[in-house]
């Protein structure tokens, strides 16, 4: 390995600087940013083995510092460029076509996530320096392939109580797969579709658990949110935590479909940020779209009853009949109505065609048989009054017997839809359709305890931010100022001050900013607007003097209290004299960067550092640059510089964002 870690940080930090200069260099040569990412998956590939089990630190931070310039570069060019191809090798000019560019980028990060175990048995998958075109051939050496040693440690192996120094030891154990997981996350949430509509000043969702919660009046989270019904948190893997939250639906406009009165919305919270989901059922069938659809209804028609009578004869029942309709022929609407006696001309003609069947010659079998011996007519009336009203009676009955829905036989109907009450249905029901109640998933997915310490965590993990920020103070000094009274009160700059202070960054402004404000204020305290500068990493703002009022005592000492706690200063001087540390009064500022302006458009560089604060760059103490170039430069050198004085705190994580998920109950 090339033993020089700082001249090859320093060059990692040379190619940061390049990102933005991109589509320069692309126009000088239309495949160079694709080759410097492919030399980028090549050398992380290259430098593993070692560097995974190496006691140096540098090593490892050097690993970090080539995932997250990878990162960046990943995020700057555009994704049809990671969609091609790698470049192929002059010796292997008839190989098959080669996975994308970005396969190769997700596979060695994977790597480093699992280890140089998979490393060795994946290698063939990966990208290595011989596959690269010869004219970017390097020579970086050989790596020998080693066992970790015996006594290193592995995270398992420290307790919940660890010194600063074990502390130092874990984290630097996981430096590698936890940044490779970072990268990893980072690039499946947000390449391609970085900046978002809302600027890029907007990055993570800014959705808690009690906005448009029904059963939350409270503005921010409290403790009220965890007394919702509609409310469940889980952790996932150990690493992801997400918050199920059931809240009213939108009403439909008009033209689309109808849906439930309720919707799911899914908050997670992993390494790379927040994001928020909501989630509805896109159709529901209800009974005015079965109607539509052609679904039969079945309505029950009311019983009927029909009644026909032939002709009555007084001395006989033969000739009167009755026809009921059954259930089936009210349900059918239909009543076969009969008007000729089928038996009496059945019986006429039995007694033409059968003659032998006559019981008395001449009697046809369709005349009354004479009466019987010994009754006279008074009883054959009575008999008759009886067999009538019997018959009214019976008839009487049936029509109660339609009229009762008991005897009837009940149609089948389409069962209809109940719109479900419980306040987490809908969350259950998603949670069910993700597989995320299936048995294998218990072991990977619990529910957390709804208490003061989750509260906690979720306060304070909502309050990092999910990208590297910054604050730096600048200083305008005009000809002739020389104490800290005449500085800042100035309230504009040179033309030429003015169009680098517009190269540093974007104006926001203070009032609807909802990126990083670096504790200036909206109430207009601290000015109206400030440069603003942010990619999907970094977020850097700038206290500029001139941008903050200065109409009275009370405004400069707030302006000195915001423009002194910065710990990088950019000082634009115009004056005659050199720039003298201590002008401005303050504990702070390690580092000074003077800006001298000289003749034809050129500047000149002075930094003033603390003894204490590593080395940094890309500027340095001396330089001249253009005023082209003058932005990019000075605002790359500030971000470095911020980084090299916050690696100096205990148990910072250098050149990595750290967010951690809360150690909650489960």
């Amino acid at each position: 390995m090339f033993g020089n870690k700082v001249v090859a940080q320093v060059a990692c930090d040379v190619f940061q600087l390049l990102i933005s200069h991109w589509e320069h260099l692309q126009r000088l040569d239309p495949t160079l940013p694709k080759k410097i990412i492919e030399i980028f998956v090549a050398t992380i590939a290259f430098l593993l083995p070692s560097a995974e089990h190496s006691t140096v630190e540098a090593d490892k931070k050097l690993m970090v510092s080539l995932l997250l310039c990878l990162l960046d570069w990943c995020m700057a060019v555009p994704l049809s460029l990671l969609l091609e191809p790698i470049t192929k090798s002059s010796s292997e000019p008839h190989s098959p076509s080669k996975a994308p560019l970005l396969d190769y980028i997700y596979r060695v990060l994977h790597c480093c996530v699992s280890g140089s175990n998979l490393h060795t048995q994946q290698s063939h998958y990966l990208l290595s320096l011989s596959d690269l075109s010869s004219d970017y051939d390097l020579m970086l050496g050989q790596v020998k392939s080693f066992e970790p040693p015996p006594s290193q440690m592995t995270p398992a192996d420290f307790g919940n109580l660890l010194t600063v120094a074990e502390e130092k030891r874990r984290r630097n154990i996981e430096l590698i797969p936890l940044s490779a997981r970072m990268v990893m996350t980072h690039l499946v949430n947000h390449l391609g579709h970085h900046p978002l509509s809302g600027g890029p000043a907007l990055l993570h969702s800014l959705v808690s658990e009690n906005h448009d919660n029904p059963y939350v009046e409270s503005s921010e989270l409290s403790c009220e949110v965890f007394k919702s019904p509609n409310l469940q948190l889980f952790v996932f893997n150990d690493s992801t935590l997400v918050s199920y939250l059931q809240i009213p639906a939108e009403t439909p406009t008009a033209g689309q479909p109808p849906h439930p009165s309720s919707q799911v919305r899914v908050i997670v919270r992993d390494i790379s940020g927040k994001y928020s989901w909501d989630g509805t059922i896109l159709y529901c069938t209800t009974q005015e779209d079965s109607v539509e659809a052609g679904v039969f209804h079945p309505v029950d028609p009311p019983s009927k009853t029909c009644n026909t009578h032939s002709r009555h004869q007084p001395t006989s029942i033969k000739g009167q009949y009755k026809t009921h309709c059954s259930v089936s022929d009210s349900l059918s609407n239909f009543c076969e109505e009969d008007e000729v006696d089928v038996l009496d001309k059945l019986l006429e003609e039995l007694s033409h065609s059968s003659p032998e069947c006559l019981p008395q010659p001449r009697l046809r079998l369709n005349q009354p048989a004479p009466s019987p011996h010994g009754m006279n007519l008074e009883q054959e009336n009575a008999i008759l009054e009886a067999i009538l009203r019997q018959t009214q009676q019976e008839e009487e009955q049936v029509r109660k017997w339609d009229a009762d829905v008991s005897f009837r036989a009940a149609c089948q109907r389409v069962p209809s839809h109940q719109e479900p009450k419980a306040p987490f249905y809908f969350c259950r029901l998603l949670l069910n359709d993700l597989g995320m109640n299936s048995w294998d998933r218990r072991k990977s997915f619990h529910l957390l305890k709804k208490n003061s310490k989750l509260l906690r965590e979720l306060k304070n993990l909502d309050s990092r931010q999910c990208r590297e920020t910054h604050k730096i103070a600048v200083f305008y000094i005009g000809e002739g100022q020389e104490d800290k009274c005449s500085i800042l009160s100035n309230s504009a700059g040179s033309q030429a001050y003015e169009d680098f202070v517009s190269g540093l960054g974007w104006e926001v402004d203070l009032a609807t900013h909802c990126g990083f404000m670096g504790g200036l204020q909206r109430n207009g305290s601290t000015g109206l607007t400030a440069p603003y500068y942010a990619t999907s990493t970094v977020e850097v703002i700038f206290h500029v003097s001139t941008r903050m009022p200065s109409d009275s005592d009370d405004s400069l000492t707030k302006k000195l209290r915001h423009l002194g706690n910065d710990e990088v200063h950019i000082v634009w001087s115009e004056h005659t004299r050199d720039y003298r540390r201590g002008i401005i009064p303050t504990d702070f500022g390690d580092v000074l960067i003077i800006i001298y302006p000289m003749k034809n458009h050129m500047y000149f560089i002075q930094i003033m550092k603390k003894p204490q604060v590593p080395f940094f760059g890309p500027l340095f103490n001396g330089a001249i640059v253009t005023g082209t170039l003058l932005p990019s430069l000075v605002r790359a050198t500030c971000i470095n510089a911020s980084r090299a004085i916050k690696s100096r705190l205990t148990l910072y994580q250098s050149l990595y964002p750290f967010t951690s998920l809360p150690d909650c109950c489960v």
